[in-house]
């Protein structure tokens, strides 16, 4: 009886602490992240990408790759930015099944470059956007360690894309 005794109050002390151990997806997820990091991607919680002020959790996480890596400031913060989400009713339509634009539309040149990458995404990015910080996605992070590199390529696709187009835009501006 007294084995018995010291068994239960040493359960009790111990299953608390096992509650720290991480799951199978929570390590799943620390180390996709420390993947991205280590590849020049900021990682951040953000909100659903739709979410007006004050709504909805933190539930999503948001990858972006920034204009420039270091903390000087960027040629393309003034450029122009978009949103464009999947599966929300807000916005408006673009040429991509099930996603919409958020605010304004990316520039036509950039259509064929972002169609690319949407279908080249994992199925669980919900958001793809450019902003004066960088360019990013938003999703559930819900895979394998093989979609940090396919996010990479196409975040580092959709970043010189764009930078091109600026370029290109500066020069007409300077030659006309």
């Amino acid at each position: 009886m007294t084995y018995l005794l010291i068994l239960l109050i040493l359960a009790l002390i111990i299953s608390p602490l096992l509650w720290f151990r991480q799951s199978p997806r929570q390590k799943m997820i620390t180390e996709m992240r420390r993947l991205a990091s280590s590849r020049g991607l900021r990682v951040r919680l953000v909100h659903a990408p739709d979410a007006r002020e004050g709504e909805g959790r933190l539930e999503y996480a948001g990858y972006t790759l920034l204009w420039v890596p270091d903390s000087s400031p960027s040629p393309f913060s003034r450029m122009e930015k978009w949103l464009l989400v999947r599966g929300t009713r807000r916005g408006d339509h673009s040429p991509w099944e099930g996603w919409q634009w958020m605010g304004h539309e990316a520039n036509d040149r950039l259509i064929p470059v972002i169609g690319a990458a949407l279908s080249a995404l994992p199925a669980d990015v919900i958001a793809v956007e450019v902003n004066r910080e960088g360019v990013a996605i938003v999703w559930q992070e819900r895979g394998e360690l093989a979609d940090i590199d396919r996010i990479d390529a196409q975040l580092k696709h959709l970043r010189s894309a764009r930078s091109e187009e600026h370029t290109s835009e500066l020069q007409s501006r300077i030659s006309s």
